[in-house]
C-alpha cells in the first residue's frame, strides 16, 4: 500500500463540516497545499523596509500605495486561502475515490460476490440452469401431460398433490434454490392451477353435478400444503407471494399439514449468513478524534492498577457515541457523523463518572462502575444522555445472583436491545492456578413506575472454547444452573470454580485460561461486543511480540506487509455460549489497528440503528460495516411479530396462521436483503444488472398489492408491516415500462399514500416510517416523469409541517436525495435528477430558515434545564439542510476542480469545460442568492435574540449568551455559508456577473454578522437604536466601504477585533531535528514544553529513517517520552528504515504517518546512534529524523480560536473586498476591444457622435448640439461614454459607469467656475499634495 492510500484515507477521515466547526483542519494540515503567500516571504522581512512615496511615475506610485494600503495579504485572506486549499484537497480526494471505485466496477464487470450470491438465493437474479439437457426436458414434458391427464381423471390430482406433499416436506427449507428455475415454475403453475380451477368450479358447482377436479377437501389441502412446502424449499420471493396471495383466496381452506416445515423456515431466521466480525474489507472510515477526558495518570502505581485496567468503553445510539477514556473513567459524547451530527465533536462530557463499562441498551444510556463488583445486589446505573449524570440504580434481579462469592466483570455489551453481562467468579488477585469460567448474563430492560428494572431473558450460560471433553461442559452447565437453588454460599463457591478446565487448544497456555480460552487478566482489557446472534470478542493475533519481524520481512510498506493479521475476532453463540468461528482481520491499512493501535484497550461497540460496528483506539475512531445478518430479534422487532420460535404442538396449522408465518419469513429475509443492499450500494451496479432481467413481474406486484389491500382491509398490521418491507426491495428490482405494470404501480401508490395519510393514532409510528421507506425507495417508479415528481415534492415540503406523515416523508426522501448526491457526486451525467429544481430548492430553504430562527430564538425562550438539553445535542444538520449542504458541495466541488489551465487541449474540449464552467456558476449564482438571502434572515434573528439577552436579567445570561456561539453552528451560518464564501474565493468563481449579483447581500452580511460578533463579545448594548439606521444611509456609493468604515468607527470603543488572535494552523508548532544524516556515536536529547496544551501532537517527515539491528545495543533508536526527562512515562520508540539497511529494517510499524499523541504539554525526544554506520549504508538510509510538535490547546479551541462569528464577519468581509475588487477593474478587455486599441485612443473618433445602445434601445448621441466640443479640453485626457460597447482604453478610469459622458475641464475654467459659484476648493490631506 503506498502512501497515496493512507494520504486519501487521511483526507476522507475529514468533512467539509468539520473543517468549519470542528478540528477537521487541525487533521490535515501537512497535506493541505500552504497559502500563497508564505512561502514568498516572511513577514518579519517587510516591516524593516523604509516606505518612501517619492517617484515621478505615477504608475510605480500606484503599485507602491497599493502594497502599503491593501489589506489583501493580511492573516485572515491567508488562512481563508488555506481553508479553501484544504476544501480543495478533500474534494480531489473525494474525486479520486469515486474514479478508483467506478473503474472498479467496471473492471470486474460486477459487484459484491456476497451480495450477488444471496440475491440469486432469493431468487431476484436468475441463475445459469445447472441440470442436464435431457431430464430437464423429461420433466418439462410432463407438466403439461399432467395438466391435460387431470382433466378428464381427476383422481390423478389428488394422487400427485401427496406424492408431491411427501418428496417436497423431507426437503430443507431453501435447499431447491440451486435446481433449474423452469422446472419448479412449472411444478408452482401446475399445483397454483389445480388450486385454482378448483376454487372456480366449487364456486360454479353449487346444484349441478360437479366435475370438480380436486373432489375431496382433503385433495385440495395437500395441493395447497405441496404449494407451502415447495415455496419453502425453494425460498424465492416471488414463489412465497404467489403461494400466499392463492392462500388469501382460498376462503374455505381448513388446516394445512405442513406445521414441521414452517418451523424449519423460521428457525433459519430469514435465510443464512456469515457471522460477524472485523473484516478489512467492511472498513468504511477512520477519523482521529479527542475526547476531552483527563488521561490516566500511570504514575499512581501498583495500587490502582487493578482499577484502571479496563480498557476504553464505547457505546452508541446510532447518532452519538459514548466513550470513556482509556482506562474507563470519565464519559464523553461525540458526535457519529451519521444522521447530521458533527463527526468528533465533543457534545458534552463528564470527567467525574467513576471507571466502568458504559452501553445504550433499550433507548437508555447505563455504566455499570467496576465498584459494583463489591455490590451484588445492583447491577448498572441509568446515565441521563444529556448531562452524562448519573440518575437511577438498576438493582440486580432478585434471587440471580449467588451473594458472597466473590466476581469480577469482564465486560458489559448491549446489542441496543438486551443487556449482556460477562463475568467471572474469581478475584482478578487470586494467586491460585485455577481455569474459571467465564458466564454470561441477558436481561432486558423495561420501565415499571417510572423506573427501570431489569429482568432476566435467557439462563445462564457459560462461553466456551474448547475440543473435545463435552461431558466437562455439560457438568459445568448443570452446576452453573443449580447454583441459584444452593443453600450455602461457600458450596455455590466450590460449585463455581471447582472444576478446574483444561484448555487442550494450545499447550504452551497453562491452565489459568478461563473457558474461553484467554487469561482473566487479557480478557478485562478485550474489546468485546454483541451483535444479538453473536458475542465477538477481539484478540491481537498470537505472537504478537514478533510482529515488527514480518513487517521487515518484506519490508516497510510493500503490499505484502497488508498481510500481517491485525486482530481476530473470536465469535461466540449467544445462546449456548459455544465458540463458533474466528476471523481474522487483515488488510485494513486505513483503521486504528492498521495505524498501530494495540487490540487489547480498544472500545467496541455494535450500533443496531444503522447496522455497524465502531472501534475506537485512544486517537482514532473506526466505522466497520456488520457483514453478518441483523440479528432475529431486531428483525422481528421491525415486523412487529415475535422473536419467539415455538415448536408445534399439532401438525396441522391454519391457513391464516401459514400466511402469517411465510410472510414473517418473507419479511426477514427482505430485511436482510435491504442491509446488504445499503452496505453494498457503492460497489453495486444494479442498474446494471437489472436492465438485463426483469425479476419481479407484473402479476407477482400486483399480487403484492392484493395481498396488501386485503390486510388493509382487515386491519392485519403485521402483515401490512411485511408488505411494507417487500415494497421496499421490490421496487429496486421493477421495471415499470409496460403498460399493466403502470396500472399496478398506481394501484401500489395509491395504496401507500392511503396508508401514508391515515393518522398516527390509527395505524402507529412504525408502519408510518416504513411506508415513507417504501415511498422514498420507489421514488423514481411511482412518479414517472420529472412533472410528477415535482408534483409529489412540492407538495411534501409545502404541506410537510402540517402533516406529521408528510414531513416524515419529507425527511426521508431528502436525507436519500443528499445520500445519492454524495455518492455520485463526480458520477456521470445521471445524477441530475437528485438536484431539484430552484422552485423546490427555494421551498426547502425556506423549511431551513424557519428551522434556524426557531433554534436561535428557543436560546432565549427555553427554561434553564432545556437550554442544557440543547446545547448537548447541537449542532446537528436537519434533513433539509443537509440535502442543501450536498447540492452546494456538488456544485461548488465540481467548479472548483475544473483546471483552467488545461490549454494544451483542443478546442472543442475546452469549449466544453467553458460551458459546463458557466452551466455551472450561473447554478451556484441561484443558490447562492437564495442562501445569502436566507442567512440575511437568520442573522436578524441572531441579532435580535443577542440584544433582548443583553438587557434581560435571566440568571443564566452568561452561558446563554455562549452558547449560543455553538447554537449558531447548527444553523445554516455554520453549515451552509462558511464552505460556500470560502470557495466564492476560488478564481473559477471570481467573476463579474457574481460579484454583481451578490455584492448587496454580502454587505448586509457583512454588517450584521460584525454587529453581532461584537454584541458577544462586549456583551453590552453597543449599538443603540439610533446609530444603526445610520449604517444603512450611507447609500449605495458607499456601501462599498463600509466594512472597513465600520472597523474604524468604533476605534472609540474596542472593536470586535482588538485582541483577536488570528490562527495560522500550518505555522503553530516546533521543529525538533538530528542533523542529516545522523553521523555514528551521535546524541540527542530535546524537551519541548508548551504551556496550557491537553496534549501535543507530533508529526514525522516522511524520510526519517536510522539503522536498526536485532540487538539492541547497537541500533539507533528514537524515545518519546511524555514529561520533561527521560524518567518520564515512555510513548512509544522508532527506529529503522524501510530500505532494507540494517539486520531488521524495521521497529514495530515503522515511523509514523498520522499523528503521534501525547498527553500533557511537555514531550522529551532522546536519539542515540549507538552502532558504528555500515560502509554500503546510503545517506538516505540514515537520515535521522524530524518532528513537528503542536500543541491542542482546551477544548474550546478545536475549531480553530476565533469566535465563530467574528470569523464569519472577517470571511465575509474578505470575500466583499475580492468582489469589490473585481467590480472595480470591471470587464475584461476582450480581442475585439485589443484589435481596436488605437482606434479608441483617437481624438477624432472620439469626438465624434456615436448613438450609444443603452439598455438594449440604440438611442441618438448623448450629447445634445451638432457642433464639435470644445478644443479646449486638454490633449492628453478624453472623456469616455459609458457604455458596455465603447469601454475606455485601459489605464483609465476603468469602470465608472455614469448616465451622461463626464467632460473633464481644464483647470483655468474649474478655477473661473470656483470664483462664480463661491465654492471653495476641497481641502486635502498634506500627504496627499
Amino acid at each position: 500500500m503506498g502512501s497515496g492510500a493512507v494520504d486519501s484515507s487521511q483526507w476522507l477521515s475529514v468533512k467539509e463540516e468539520t473543517i468549519f466547526l470542528h478540528d477537521g483542519l487541525i487533521r490535515v494540515t501537512d497535506l493541505a497545499e500552504l497559502p500563497s503567500e508564505i512561502g514568498v516571504s516572511e513577514q518579519g522581512d517587510t516591516e524593516q523596509e523604509i516606505l518612501t512615496f517619492e517617484t515621478k511615475n505615477p504608475v510605480e506610485l500606484a503599485e507602491r500605495l497599493r502594497a502599503v494600503c491593501g489589506n489583501q495579504s493580511n492573516a485572515y485572506a491567508r488562512l481563508l486561502e488555506y481553508r479553501l486549499n484544504a476544501l480543495r484537497g478533500l474534494w480531489g480526494a473525494q474525486r479520486q475515490l469515486a474514479l478508483e471505485e467506478q473503474q472498479e466496477r467496471e473492471g470486474t464487470g460486477g459487484a459484491d460476490e456476497e451480495t450477488l450470491a444471496l440475491l440469486k438465493r432469493q431468487g431476484l437474479l436468475q441463475q445459469p440452469e445447472q441440470a442436464p439437457f435431457t431430464s430437464r426436458v423429461g420433466l418439462l414434458l410432463v407438466f403439461p401431460l399432467l395438466q391435460s391427464q387431470t382433466r378428464s381423471d381427476p383422481a390423478l390430482c389428488g394422487v400427485t398433490a401427496e406424492v408431491l406433499l411427501a418428496c417436497l416436506r423431507d426437503c430443507q427449507p431453501l435447499s431447491l434454490s440451486k435446481e433449474p428455475a423452469d422446472c419448479l415454475n412449472g411444478l408452482e403453475g401446475l399445483l397454483c392451477s389445480w388450486l385454482e380451477d378448483g376454487a372456480q368450479e366449487a364456486g360454479q358447482a353449487q346444484g349441478q353435478a360437479h366435475t370438480q377436479i380436486l373432489h375431496t377437501h382433503r385433495q385440495r389441502e395437500n395441493a395447497a400444503a405441496a404449494l407451502v412446502a415447495l415455496a419453502c424449499a425453494r425460498g424465492s420471493l416471488k414463489t412465497f407471494i404467489h403461494t400466499v396471495h392463492l392462500l388469501q383466496k382460498q376462503t374455505d381452506l381448513g388446516q394445512l399439514p405442513v406445521s414441521d416445515v414452517l418451523y424449519r423456515l423460521l428457525l433459519l431466521e430469514g435465510g443464512p449468513g456469515s457471522p460477524s466480525c472485523l473484516l478489512g474489507g467492511k472498513h468504511s472510515v477512520s477519523w482521529g478524534f479527542e475526547d476531552m477526558l483527563p488521561t490516566p495518570d500511570n504514575s499512581a502505581g501498583g495500587a490502582e492498577s487493578k482499577d484502571t485496567d479496563l480498557g476504553r468503553c464505547l457505546a452508541t445510539d446510532g447518532l452519538y457515541l459514548y466513550t470513556t477514556n482509556s482506562s474507563g473513567r470519565g464519559l464523553s459524547k461525540l458526535g457519529s457523523g451519521l444522521h447530521g451530527t458533527l463527526r468528533g465533536f465533543v457534545y458534552c462530557r463528564n470527567e467525574e463518572l467513576e471507571s466502568g463499562w458504559v452501553v445504550f441498551s433499550s433507548g437508555r444510556l447505563l455504566h455499570r462502575p467496576s465498584s459494583f463488583d463489591a455490590k451484588p445486589h445492583q447491577l448498572c446505573q441509568v446515565i441521563d444522555p444529556f448531562t452524562l449524570q448519573v440518575c437511577q440504580i438498576v438493582p440486580m434481579p432478585a434471587h440471580h445472583f449467588p451473594v458472597g462469592s466473590s466476581m469480577t466483570t469482564l465486560h458489559l455489551c448491549s446489542d441496543g436491545t438486551y443487556l449482556y453481562w460477562v463475568w467471572s467468579p474469581a478475584s482478578l488477585n487470586e494467586k491460585t492456578q485455577k481455569g474459571h469460567s467465564v458466564f454470561m448474563d441477558v436481561f432486558y430492560l423495561s420501565t415499571q413506575t417510572g423506573l427501570c428494572v431489569a429482568d432476566i431473558l435467557q439462563e445462564r450460560v457459560i462461553l466456551t472454547r474448547k475440543e473435545g471433553e463435552s461431558s466437562k461442559c455439560l457438568n459445568e452447565l448443570l452446576l452453573s444452573r443449580m447454583s441459584r437453588f444452593r443453600a450455602s454460599h461457600s458450596a455455590t463457591l466450590a460449585a463455581l470454580t471447582g472444576s478446574a478446565i483444561t484448555n487442550t487448544v494450545k499447550e504452551e497456555q497453562s491452565a489459568v485460561n478461563t473457558s474461553c480460552g484467554l487469561p482473566l487478566k487479557t480478557l478485562r482489557k478485550t474489546p468485546m461486543y454483541v451483535c444479538g446472534t453473536y458475542l465477538v470478542m477481539l484478540v491481537s493475533p498470537p505472537g504478537v511480540s514478533g510482529s515488527s519481524a514480518t513487517r521487515s520481512l518484506f519490508g516497510g510498506t510493500s503490499s505484502l506487509s497488508s498481510l500481517k493479521i491485525l486482530a481476530s475476532s473470536l465469535v461466540f453463540n449467544l445462546a449456548d455460549g459455544q465458540f463458533s468461528s474466528r476471523a481474522d482481520l487483515i488488510d485494513a491499512p486505513g483503521s486504528s489497528l492498521g495505524r498501530g493501535a494495540q487490540v487489547a484497550g480498544l472500545g467496541a461497540c455494535y450500533d443496531a440503528l444503522n447496522n455497524l460496528i465502531w472501534t475506537c483506539s485512544s486517537d482514532y475512531i473506526d466505522q466497520w460495516c456488520n457483514p453478518g445478518n441483523q440479528a432475529f430479534h431486531h428483525v422481528c422487532h421491525r415486523l412487529g411479530v415475535s422473536h419467539v420460535i415455538k415448536e408445534p404442538k399439532e401438525e396441522t396449522v391454519a391457513t391464516g396462521e401459514v400466511i402469517n408465518q411465510l410472510l414473517h419469513h418473507v419479511g426477514a429475509m427482505c430485511i436482510h436483503q435491504l442491509n446488504l443492499l445499503a452496505a453494498s450500494s457503492n460497489s453495486l451496479p444494479l442498474g446494471a444488472l437489472l436492465g438485463k432481467q426483469h425479476p419481479i413481474e407484473a402479476r407477482h406486484f400486483s399480487s403484492i398489492c392484493d395481498i396488501m389491500e386485503k390486510a388493509m382491509v382487515n386491519g392485519d398490521t403485521c402483515i401490512i408491516r411485511c408488505i411494507l418491507v417487500v415494497f421496499q426491495v421490490v421496487f429496486r428490482f421493477f421495471n415499470p415500462q409496460s403498460e399493466q405494470n403502470r396500472e399496478s404501480v398506481r394501484r401500489s401508490g395509491l395504496l401507500l399514500w392511503q396508508l401514508l395519510m391515515a393518522p398516527v393514532d390509527q395505524i402507529g409510528a412504525e408502519i408510518q416510517r416504513e411506508v415513507c421507506l417504501a415511498i422514498s425507495s420507489g421514488l423514481n417508479t411511482l412518479y414517472q416523469g420529472e412533472a410528477e415528481l415535482n408534483k409529489l415534492l412540492k407538495l411534501v415540503l409545502t404541506e410537510g409541517e402540517r402533516n406529521s406523515g408528510l414531513s416524515q416523508l419529507r425527511d426521508v426522501i431528502l436525507t436519500n436525495l443528499a445520500d445519492q448526491l454524495q455518492k455520485n457526486r463526480f458520477g456521470s451525467e445521471e445524477d441530475d435528477h437528485y438536484r431539484l429544481s430552484d422552485e423546490l430548492l427555494h421551498y426547502i430553504l425556506k423549511t431551513v430558515v424557519r428551522e434556524s430562527c426557531l433554534l436561535i430564538t428557543k436560546c432565549q425562550t427555553v427554561a434553564r434545564d432545556d437550554f442544557q438539553k440543547l446545547l448537548s445535542t447541537v449542532p446537528v444538520v436537519s434533513p433539509s439542510l443537509r440535502y442543501l449542504m450536498a447540492v452546494q458541495n456538488h456544485l461548488l466541488s465540481n467548479t472548483i476542480l475544473i483546471r483552467p489551465d488545461d490549454n494544451d487541449d483542443s478546442d472543442s474540449s475546452l469549449q466544453g469545460e467553458t460551458m459546463k464552467v458557466q452551466e455551472l456558476q450561473s447554478s451556484i449564482l441561484s443558490l447562492a442568492t437564495k442562501i445569502l438571502v436566507g442567512c440575511d434572515e437568520v442573522l436578524e434573528t441572531l441579532q435580535q435574540v443577542t440584544t433582548a439577552l443583553i438587557n434581560s436579567d435571566i440568571a443564566d445570561r452568561e452561558t446563554r449568551l455562549k452558547g449560543l456561539e455553538q447554537v449558531t453552528k447548527a444553523t445554516m451560518l455554520g453549515h451552509l455559508l462558511p464552505v460556500l464564501l470560502t470557495s466564492l474565493m476560488h478564481p473559477n468563481l471570481q467573476t463579474l456577473t457574481l460579484a454583481d449579483a451578490l455584492m448587496p447581500q454580502l454587505v448586509q452580511l457583512v454588517l450584521y454578522t460584525s454587529q453581532t460578533a461584537l454584541l458577544l463579545k462586549t456583551q453590552s448594548p453597543l449599538f443603540t437604536e439610533e446609530s444603526l439606521p445610520m449604517s444603512g444611509s450611507l447609500g449605495q456609493g458607499a456601501k462599498a466601504c463600509t466594512a472597513d468604515d465600520k472597523i474604524l468607527d468604533e476605534r472609540e470603543e474596542p472593536g470586535f477585533l482588538t485582541g483577536l488572535k488570528i490562527p495560522a494552523p500550518w505555522a503553530a508548532g516546533k521543529t525538533v531535528e538530528t542533523v542529516h544524516p545522523v553521523r555514528d556515536n551521535y546524541k540527542f536529547k530535546e524537551t519541548v514544553h508548551i504551556p496550557g496544551a491537553r496534549c501535543l501532537y507530533l508529526r514525522f517527515d516522511s524520510r526519517c529513517s536510522s539503522q536498526y539491528d536485532y540487538d539492541k545495543h547497537s541500533s539507533s533508536l528514537l524515545v518519546i517520552y511524555a514529561g520533561p526527562n527521560t524518567n518520564s512515562r515512555k510513548v512509544t520508540e522508532y527506529g529503522g528504515n524501510t530500505l532494507g539497511y540494517g539486520s531488521r529494517s524495521v521497529l514495530g510499524t515503522g515511523w509514523p504517518k498520522d499523528l503521534v499523541k501525547v498527553e500533557g504539554d511537555t514531550v522529551t525526544f532522546s536519539f542515540e546512534m549507538r552502532s558504528g554506520r555500515e560502509h554500503n549504508t546510503p545517506d538516505k538510509a540514515m537520515w535521522g529524523f524530524s518532528c513537528t510538535v503542536r500543541a491542542q490547546e482546551s477544548s474550546e479551541d478545536v475549531s480553530g480560536g476565533l469566535p465563530f462569528l467574528a470569523d464569519l464577519a472577517l470571511g465575509l468581509s474578505v470575500l466583499a473586498c475580492s468582489m469589490l475588487r473585481i467590480l472595480y477593474n470591471g470587464p475584461e478587455v476582450t480581442r475585439e476591444e485589443e484589435a481596436c486599441h488605437d482606434l479608441l485612443c483617437s481624438k477624432l473618433l472620439q469626438r465624434c457622435q456615436w448613438q450609444v445602445e443603452a439598455n438594449g434601445a440604440i438611442s441618438p448621441a448623448l450629447t445634445p448640439s451638432p457642433s464639435p466640443l470644445p478644443l479646449t479640453i486638454e490633449e492628453d485626457r478624453e472623456f469616455t461614454y459609458p457604455s458596455d460597447v465603447l469601454i475606455p482604453p485601459p489605464g483609465l478610469m476603468p469602470g465608472t459607469y455614469f448616465d451622461l459622458p463626464r467632460i473633464r475641464l481644464p483647470p483655468g475654467i474649474m478655477g473661473r467656475l470656483r470664483e462664480v459659484s463661491g465654492r471653495a476648493r476641497p481641502q486635502f490631506r498634506p500627504s496627499i499634495k
